[in-house]
């Protein structure tokens, strides 16, 4: 057994805590990194936009023209092109997308990369508004 004194020797597994606590320190930095759902102002959803058949339909038309391309087929989740983006498109078949608020995601298709945390994050998503 080494006794870890001033001028003794080390213990065996302190050459291994260096690499550790940088792998900790990394992680937590990515994590904080992550992509949760931010702040966002308050956003009012078109009356009739929810819930409408034919709104419904405009809107899967839409998607598969504007956003499948990225984004995939809503049943089976990010396209193979989402792994050129980074960050990648959200796969939307994850729960937390499939949860999220629909005031959230309105408020996100509109305002798309121009806003942090989007813009700093490389978000290469366009503005849909207007």
């Amino acid at each position: 057994m080494h006794v870890w004194r001033r001028g003794g020797q080390r213990p065996p597994w302190i050459p291994t805590l260096g690499p550790a606590l940088v792998l900790t320190f990394t992680w937590l930095a990515l994590a904080a990194c992550g992509d949760q759902q931010v702040d966002y102002p308050a956003r009012q959803i078109p009356d009739g936009l929810l819930g409408n058949p034919a709104q419904i339909e405009a809107g899967e038309t839409i998607f598969k023209a504007k956003c499948a391309s990225c984004h995939g087929k809503p049943s089976e989740g990010r396209s193979g092109r989402a792994a050129f983006f980074e960050p990648p498109a959200p796969d939307f078949t994850e729960e937390r997308y499939r949860s999220a608020k629909p005031a959230y995601l309105y408020w996100r298709i509109e305002v798309g990369k121009t806003v942090e945390p989007y813009l700093s994050q490389g978000s290469v998503m366009p503005a849909w508004s207007g």
